[in-house]
């Protein structure tokens, strides 16, 4: 098995049918086939599309595609004593689908809504200048932060379920983190490869456009089964009482 750095052409092929980053690479060159692309302008166009893939694709139905079930995470942050608020996880990237305060019980989403349902969250705090001394009882997320209430006069540990961002590939045998084996050539492929005509397109080459659509197409048809694949991990939506606990799947 290579060990190269990732800009060899060479393709190695791993015994547990994962595909390594020379073969994604190898095959997408001899598809565009234009020496003016650089290895390395290539390889961050891999690692582009698998991140945009864990992070979340529009469907056609309008719908977003579900995370990644392996890279699901755990990761603790110790909260301010002056701020109502603190930055998520460095490898955060979307779905934070649990809070739990340092005796590990579960701190609920604002009623009404999920961890994401900020303006939930004021109207379920006491005070909206986000100063309330004590122990957390509400948390929200926004943006790179989680706010919660009450702020603890000492600092304390809150854990959090997500869904992390996936591990760049450098080297020649390293494999796209999170999407699953049989998927993960078609995804990449396509997805590079529309990427790559579409910008030749833009700069006014000819014949582009059709292997543009082409690829495209490709690339959504494998996102069909990578949903369907995966499949939708959600609790029950609950209606018609201030006390219950909205539980779907949200970026």
């Amino acid at each position: 098995m290579s060990t190269g750095t990732g800009t060899g052409t060479k393709v190695v092929v791993t015994n547990d049918g994962a595909k390594p980053l020379s073969t994604l690479l190898a095959e997408i060159k001899s598809i565009i086939q234009d020496d003016g692309y650089l290895d390395t302008e290539l390889i961050d166009k891999i690692n582009n599309a698998v991140s945009s893939i864990a992070g979340g694709v529009l469907m056609p139905d309008g719908s977003i595609s579900p995370p990644l079930p392996d890279l699901i995470d755990y990761a603790t942050v110790t909260t301010s004593t002056t701020q109502a608020y603190v930055s998520l996880p460095s490898d955060y990237q979307r779905n934070v689908f649990l809070v739990c305060d340092s005796s590990g019980y579960k701190i609920n989403k604002p009623p009404g809504g999920d961890y994401y349902a900020y303006n939930l969250f004021l109207k379920s705090i006491t005070d909206l200048r986000l100063t309330e001394a004590g122990s957390i009882y509400r948390v929200a997320v926004k943006g790179t932060k989680i706010f919660y209430q009450g702020i603890p006069t000492a600092a304390t540990t809150l854990g959090l379920h997500f869904y992390r961002r996936p591990t760049n590939m450098t080297l020649d045998t390293d494999t796209p983190d999170g999407i699953p084996e049989h998927l993960q050539l078609r995804l990449i492929k396509h997805k590079v490869c529309a990427d790559v005509f579409g910008e030749q397109l833009e700069d006014g080459q000819d014949n582009v456009g059709t292997s543009t659509k082409y690829h495209l197409n490709k690339y959504m048809e494998a996102m069909h089964e990578l949903v369907n694949f995966i499949g939708i991990d959600a609790e029950p939506t609950y209606y018609g009482s201030d006390s219950y606990e909205d539980g779907g799947a949200c970026d």
